[in-house]
């Protein structure tokens, strides 16, 4: 069973089960066509047969004619003509007188009676007294003459046998039927070793087909176990034009894309080492410096306060946005369907980053005239809009500008960050979503990812492009649900 499991031996057996099924049924058809035909054949043969008898019969009629009126006459070498008549004519030749005929002495003749099992029809009869010649049915005929084509002809004396009152009789004569051999058998005999021999080439060119087919597959199979070894130089052939270099070609790519996320991987856990070493460390030293009294008076202690404060909340930001990304991926994060107000959460967004952007001389403005309230979870609708405008403040230039911008119609928001950073080059428009993917190395790559993943859980996308103000442009779409609230507000105007 083991076997019958692999593909090798399912390979072999759809190679050999098609061909020998094409073997047999060819064989099979190949024998009754000829069974047909050699029937066909046959009778043919044996409607020839009678014809020519029929006809033979009808030229013997006049012949034995004469030598039933020398018989009358008593010449003696009827008898000899008879003999010749029945050699020429390779039949068993027989007259059967009928009862008023017995005065003739039909053994002069050199011929037999015969007796038919039973009376002949009157159907028969009427022909034979009209001079036809007619093939007796088997029924009728003797057991001397069973297997023979026997034709009877009436046979009408000469003037003179009339004379003597002489009846008429019937000439008949006998024939075997003719055979027609039928090739079946010598058929049968040749197409055993030509059904063996092909049936042993199907199996030939199964198992080398097979293994040709089964060969690349191994090479897979061993290259996926060298992959999760971790040895991802994998030689595989791709070059080829059929599905093995279709899937040569997309395992190369798999591998490609997960050497990449390996190393992705170790990037991300020195990132994430150093974004947690670094609030941890200096969470210690000011605890440290606390507790060894370094702080002797009220400002550097409150100033350790504010620092330990802000670190904890970076700490609490980086744990978040893992437990966050975790949730997303897993397909096991929850919305909330509040009445949002997209005016204030657009406000609080830019509000809440202008304190780097400040430091920086970054100017952060907002663009978005009058929103609607909508239905939605408006902590991970800040959540992304914040993600998006702190990128976008971490790759503008001291001294740049940020926009962000907002339209809602036909049940869709739109909300846009243009920046006046570098921008983004097309080809890597697609690695900044995937998680923790960075740039120039530094941050841990998880916000934008949070963003995309957000958005979609939320029904919407995340698209970047090219702004007007020369950097990048991050344009959330999400689905736009109105408040009751504000549907009755706009009736009641």
């Amino acid at each position: 069973m083991l076997l019958l499991r692999s593909l090798r031996a399912r390979l072999l057996i759809i190679g050999i089960v098609p061909v020998f099924a094409a073997l047999a049924v060819t064989a099979v058809m190949t024998v009754r066509s000829i069974n047909q035909f050699s029937e066909q054949q046959r009778a043919q043969a044996q409607a020839q047969q009678l014809k020519e008898m029929k006809r033979l019969t009808t030229g013997l009629s006049r012949e034995y004619s004469i030598l039933l009126s020398g018989a009358f006459l008593g010449r003696s070498n009827d008898v000899l003509r008879s003999m010749y008549l029945e050699a020429a004519s390779d039949s068993a030749l027989f007259f059967v007188p009928t009862a008023k005929s017995k005065v003739l002495n039909a053994e002069s003749l050199d011929l037999s009676e015969l007796q038919w099992t039973q009376p002949l029809p009157p159907a028969l009869t009427d022909q034979l007294k009209a001079g036809q010649a007619v093939q007796i049915p088997l029924p009728y005929l003797p057991a001397v003459l069973a297997g023979e084509v026997v034709v009877a002809r009436g046979l009408f004396p000469t003037e003179q046998a009339d004379f003597l009152g002489a009846s008429p009789g019937l000439l008949v004569a006998a024939r075997p039927t003719v055979q027609v051999a039928s090739p079946v058998g010598t058929l049968r005999r040749a197409l055993v070793p030509a059904f063996a021999i092909g049936t042993a080439v199907a199996v030939a060119l199964a198992l080398a087909l097979g293994l040709r087919l089964v060969r690349p597959l191994r090479r897979l199979a061993a290259a996926a176990r060298a992959v999760a070894r971790g040895d991802d130089d994998v030689p595989l052939d791709t070059t080829r034009a059929d599905e093995i270099g279709m899937v040569n070609r997309a395992f190369s790519d798999m591998t490609v894309r997960l050497t990449e996320a390996r190393d992705t991987e170790r990037l991300f856990l020195m990132r994430v080492s150093h974004e947690l070493r670094t609030p941890l460390t200096a969470i210690r030293g000011q605890v440290d410096a606390l507790a060894d009294g370094i702080f002797d008076d009220e400002d550097s202690r409150q100033t350790a306060y504010e620092a330990i404060t802000a670190e904890s909340l970076r700490l609490n930001r980086l744990v978040g946005d893992l437990l966050d990304l975790a949730r997303l991926q897993a397909k096991r994060f929850g919305l909330e369907a509040d009445e949002v107000d997209l005016n204030i959460l657009l406000e609080q967004v830019v509000t809440g980053q202008g304190g780097e952007a400040r430091d920086r001389d970054i100017a952060v403005g907002l663009q978005s005239g009058v929103l609607p309230v909508v239905i939605g979870d408006g902590d991970r609708i800040l959540q992304i809009v914040s993600n998006l405008v702190r990128n976008a403040v971490r790759w503008t230039p001291d001294g740049g500008t940020i926009t962000v911008s907002a339209l809602a119609e036909a049940g869709r928001v739109w909300i846009t960050v243009d920046d006046s950073g570098p921008g983004v080059p097309v080809e890597k428009r697609a690695a900044i979503f995937r998680a923790f993917y960075t740039e120039d190395g530094t941050g841990t790559g998880l916000g934008l990812a949070i963003a995309r993943e957000l958005s979609v859980a939320m029904g919407g996308s995340v698209a970047v492009g090219d702004s007007p103000h020369g950097g990048a442009r991050f344009v959330v779409e999400l689905p736009c649900i109105r408040a009751r609230s504000e549907r009755v507000s706009a009736t009641s105007r």
